[in-house]
């Protein structure tokens, strides 16, 4: 199953589910400064569609353009779930959002986030 994250509305929160051919939505109102309850309706979100967190394969996460601290809070969110269920998160820009969802099965675009915490950096000394 595919979690799609979009905090990338001023005023606003996507999420869905897409499950093969099944599409599960919601949007929610959520004012400029309560991004922080994005999370919890998250939660609530995946237990409303009896999904836990260990059914996702993969998150398609929205990188904007629009609410600079709305895509923070989504990008974040997208980041730990990846790396605590070690699954791909992609990023993609609000214009390759496909209005039929369950086209990110089949997503071949965006950017794919890479996950190194706790890797020391590969630093090379420059020669002389």
């Amino acid at each position: 199953m595919i979690l799609f994250i979009d905090t990338s509305d001023f005023n606003g929160l996507r999420l869905g589910l897409i499950d093969k051919s099944a599409v599960r939505e919601s949007t929610h109102q959520v004012a400029y400064n309560e991004n922080y309850k994005t999370a919890e309706l998250l939660q609530k979100f995946l237990r409303q569609n009896k999904t836990s967190p260990k059914d996702l394969i993969k998150i398609v996460v929205c990188s904007g353009p629009g609410s600079f601290t709305g895509i923070r809070v989504g990008v974040a969110l997208a980041q730990a779930l990846g790396f605590a269920l070690n699954i791909p998160v992609i990023a993609i820009k609000k214009n390759q959002i496909p209005k039929d969802l369950v086209k990110l099965a089949t997503l071949r675009g965006g950017k794919t986030i890479l996950l190194n915490y706790g890797q020391k950096p590969n630093i090379t000394k420059p020669k002389k």
